[in-house]
């Protein structure tokens, strides 16, 4: 793997070149900034496969440069990270909008930095295997084909969504935030129940505009600027609560589910789509991978949520449907049916005006 390290420090240069000599196989190219970097990625004839970069550099910081390579033709998914003394949230806020793959902080582990460019490695090697031994005409119609199918556990990257990454993205996030931070910060899960039949019967296209649909109504409707959001797959979203502020899951399952009935995406779809919310969990750890076990508990709530919810609506079709009845008596039962499904969608929420995700 061919790597570009950006850097003004000369030690750290020297210690990186040093190291990924004795300890891999990658070929490692080294410039102390981020003009140097651009001059460097414009010579090459054979493109560069992953990007190390520092933030604080003068002339152009690190996640500016980022920026600049993901605009830049044929990097637009070439791994990027970040390798930087800041810790602070801002900064790797940044890098991540900015298009960082992952975020490592100085000082670092060569253990630790070794195994995250393994990571970033065999990303680079599904992408070359797309495009090998291809014409341009049969890898625009392969990318075509792997962009619009893919299996139902599969997490998906939803693209042109603000607040929502891809998630390793999401997961690599959570692992950088400070100690206070995740003691502030929660997350929840977000299930589409009967998720499987959905996918099943809809064009591929038409589930992932759905997808993209969703994740745009779940960060907007929970109207806070610092929340995240990752399609996990199998119908799971994760979502982040930078703090911890009366979130109700009952309430914001209302409120979401109101919203999406106007999403064009979803009355496309024969199934109907209902959105089950699970519990906030809290990220409160010892460890990082403590807070990573909080996201299996909230995917498992929304889990657990979404099949109570279809057990109470599979009884009352069952009631519904247990002798014949006449046509007054139909119409009657049908209404009754419409009125206590609506009843299962509002369960434990109060009559008193729209219901809100917080307080």
């Amino acid at each position: 793997m061919k790597i570009l390290a950006v850097d003004d420090d000369e030690n750290i240069c020297a210690l990186l070149t040093e190291a990924v000599a004795a300890k891999t196989n990658h070929e490692l190219v080294t410039v102390p900034s981020g003009p140097e970097a651009i001059r460097a990625i414009a010579r090459q004839t054979t493109p560069f496969d992953c990007f190390l970069l520092d933030i604080q550099m003068p002339v152009m910081d690190g996640i500016t440069l980022a920026e600049k390579i993901r605009k830049t033709k044929g990097y637009a998914r070439t791994p990027i990270i970040m390798l930087t003394a800041m810790s602070q949230k801002r900064y790797i806020d940044g890098a991540f909008a900015a298009g960082a793959t992952d975020y490592i902080t100085k000082p670092f582990d060569f253990l630790e930095l070794f195994s995250r460019i393994g990571v970033a490695d065999k990303l680079v090697g599904e992408q070359q295997r797309v495009i090998a031994s291809t014409s341009e005409m049969t890898a625009l119609k392969r990318d075509l084909i792997q962009s619009t199918t893919h299996s139902l556990n599969e997490p998906v990257e939803i693209i042109g969504v603000t607040q929502v990454v891809g998630y390793v993205a999401f997961e690599n996030y959570i692992m950088q935030l400070s100690r206070s931070k995740l003691l502030r910060s929660s997350v929840f899960a977000v299930k589409i129940a009967g998720v499987e039949k959905i996918f099943n019967k809809s064009d591929p296209i038409i589930f992932r505009q759905m997808l993209t649909d969703i994740s745009s109504e779940i960060v907007s409707v929970l109207a806070d600027n610092g929340a995240m959001a990752a399609y996990r797959g199998n119908g799971v979203f994760l979502c982040l609560l930078p703090r911890n502020s009366g979130f109700s899951h009952v309430k914001y399952e209302l409120d979401l589910n109101t919203r999406l009935e106007y999403c064009p995406a979803l009355r496309d779809i024969e199934t109907p789509a209902k959105i089950c919310v699970g519990e906030a969990f809290s990220l409160r750890s010892l460890t990082r991978a403590g807070a990573l076990f909080s996201l299996q508990k909230a995917s498992a709530s929304a889990e657990v949520r979404a099949k109570s919810q279809k057990e109470v609506l599979a009884l009352l079709r069952k009631s519904v449907r247990l002798a014949p009845r006449t046509g007054f008596q139909t119409e009657m039962e049908r209404r009754a049916y419409e009125v206590l499904l609506q009843d299962a969608l509002k369960e434990d929420t109060t009559g008193d005006g729209r219901a809100t995700a917080f307080g």
